[in-house]
């Protein structure tokens, strides 16, 4: 099976000189379709770096790494657009607009630019907020919905340009156990029907069990790989 994702030899350092700090060293692994990894370890030991660079949302300094079948090294930013349209992207904070209803938030994702009249982009809006359970919240605020229903909208609005990899971090940091749970296993059935990947950073054991893979992360290295 074809790696979605595969890194080699990732280096990556913020600063320069005296101030140089490595966050990355010598990283490299492989994401299958379908598969499910969490990236656990200490705060600033890289895995949101590792992150980031995955999603082509920061630029590449050493090593290779092919994301989507498009090579990231010496990727400009163009190039690095064209995997982002590719990548469902999921974070701790929601960024939901309190002053619109669910099928709104999910219906934004769409972006100015797209061509799709309103009333598609917010019917399509609603198919993916009932494939995450909450249809019967289309017309709620989001200013009024729970912090795991506010979850649920931030993957289905991930899902709108149905990507092919999908990259969360601490997706359940803020939900307690219950709404944790449901929002991973969410993933995990949306990652198996649809074969997308999911790469996600946590800090929170409770999710540990519906991993394929726990990758663990010390001073920028991978030390612990684990399987499930």
């Amino acid at each position: 099976m074809k790696p979605i994702v595969s890194a080699h030899d990732l280096e990556f350092a913020f600063g320069e000189g005296a101030t140089r700090r490595t966050i990355l060293r010598r990283v490299s692994l492989d994401i299958l379709p379908g598969e499910i990894v969490l990236l656990t370890g200490p705060s600033g030991s890289g895995k949101t770096t590792l992150l980031t660079l995955v999603g082509a949302l920061r630029k590449m300094q050493a090593g290779r790494m092919r994301v989507l079948d498009r090579e990231l090294a010496d990727a400009d930013e163009e190039a690095r657009r064209t995997i982002r349209r590719e990548v469902g992207y999921i974070f701790q904070m929601h960024n939901l607009l309190p002053f619109l209803s669910a099928r709104e938030n999910v219906a934004l994702a769409f972006g100015e630019n797209s061509t799709l009249p309103r009333t598609e982009r917010l019917a399509r809006a609603d198919v993916l907020l009932g494939e995450v359970g909450l249809g019967q919240r289309l017309h709620d605020f989001a200013s009024s919905l729970s912090g795991g229903q506010k979850q649920r909208v931030a993957i289905a609005r991930a899902l709108v340009h149905q990507p092919r990899l999908v990259l969360a971090d601490e997706p359940t940091a803020s939900l307690d156990k219950q709404s944790g749970h449901d929002a991973v296993r969410l993933l995990r059935q949306l990652a198996r029907e649809r074969g997308c990947p999911i790469l996600l950073v946590t800090h929170d054991s409770r999710i540990f069990d519906i991993a394929d893979r726990i990758i663990h992360f010390e001073d920028g290295m991978i030390v612990e790989p684990v399987t499930a």
